[in-house]
């Protein structure tokens, strides 16, 4: 990415802009109404708010969750779009940092897809060209035929694999080895990118840190679940958290069992938001609650810090976290429906 720092960023237009796209988030009482309509209804309603570019120019070719899906999922990638062209200066090269979370995501997209043998179109609907990589470009990489051509094509967009990633995929016989090392690359570029001469630089960089911190606690006790032994855990590390170091997370993947690992996370700050969804994963087995809970956390984070600093980088992170927890719960729904869940079992894995 080409350097522009030294320029400050055009914070004061930028959260302007964002605060006017906030105010056309749904309301919070639009989702029990969406529990009780079906699919072709919720498609309508979609229609006549925020999603109606999207919803209109889909509705010819697609209907019922399929249209949802991707008329809310290209909604996101316009809107981030529309955000990364109006900054400027170190304030643009944050948020495009930022937005690279969604290159990692759709070329995981693709490499499972491919792994499970998906169809192009079906790999096609659940990607969102909002960050570098644009709809031609993941078009291109999902016509490959093979994950080795996926990999080697990485090397025109700079997300190159090292030989010694694709030797332990190739070893491992699961995708596990390239999807780690796609979301360490990721952060480790994000962090890069992040100038902490600057205030706003800093405060985003705390925000960042603590993002790291909640992916690898949900990668500890997600493999804690699955039983993994503590040497296979600790390759999991992301660095660069802000509460939970390299030593502290080989010392959490070394306790016997489940339930003292979750008592041993008293002394984080993000405890108490979570520590009801802990109790019911000891009973579950199941980390379902706590990826919820922790959700809730990061919400509630980046709206205060927003909040404390309404001129920087952080008012816009929260608005784009707010999106795409909105269009998470539309698809949440859609995809529930579908299926014939029960409404007072989709309420619960909404985050609202």
């Amino acid at each position: 990415m080409l350097s522009i720092r030294g320029k400050k960023g055009n914070y004061a237009y930028a959260c302007a802009r964002v605060r006017a796209k906030k105010s056309a988030l749904l309301s919070k009482d639009n989702y029990p109404k969406f529990l009780m309509m079906d699919l072709n209804e919720i498609g309508r309603f979609l229609g006549e708010t925020n999603y109606k570019t999207e919803m209109t120019e889909l509705a010819s070719r697609w209907e019922g969750v399929n249209l949802i899906e991707l008329g809310t999922s290209r909604n996101l990638a316009r809107i981030y779009t529309e955000i990364l062209g109006f900054t400027q200066g170190e304030l643009r090269e944050m948020i495009a940092a930022y937005l690279g979370r969604w290159d990692q995501l759709n070329v995981k997209t693709i490499l499972r897809g491919k792994y499970y043998g998906a169809s192009v179109e079906e790999i096609r609907e659940d990607l969102v060209p909002a960050g570098r990589l644009k709809e031609d470009d993941l078009i291109a990489l999902v016509s490959l035929n093979t994950i080795t051509e996926v990999l080697d094509a990485l090397k025109r967009y700079d997300m190159a694999v090292p030989e010694g990633v694709r030797v332990a995929y190739d070893k491992a016989g699961t995708l596990q080895p390239l999807e780690d090392y796609l979301d360490k690359l990721y952060y480790a570029r994000l962090l890069e990118a992040v100038n902490a001469r600057t205030k706003p630089g800093r405060r985003f960089l705390v925000h960042v840190r603590r993002e790291i911190d909640e992916t690898n606690l949900q990668t500890l006790l997600k493999l804690k679940l699955e039983g993994l032994a503590a040497e296979k855990i600790v390759t999991y590390f992301i660095e660069g958290g802000e509460e939970l170091n390299e030593r502290e997370f080989a010392r959490l993947a070394a306790v016997e069992s489940v339930e003292q690992l979750a008592g041993e996370l008293a002394k984080f700050s993000f405890y108490e938001d979570i520590k009801d969804a802990l109790e019911k994963m000891k009973e579950t087995k199941s980390l379902t609650e706590v990826s919820l809970a922790m959700k809730r956390h990061t919400l509630k984070q980046a709206e205060t810090f927003s909040h404390l600093y309404p001129l920087s980088v952080l008012p816009i992170i929260d608005y784009m976290l707010r999106k795409k927890n909105e269009v998470d719960n539309i698809r949440i729904i859609a995809r529930s429906k579908e299926s014939g869940l029960d409404p007072e079992l989709i309420k619960r894995l909404l985050v609202i």
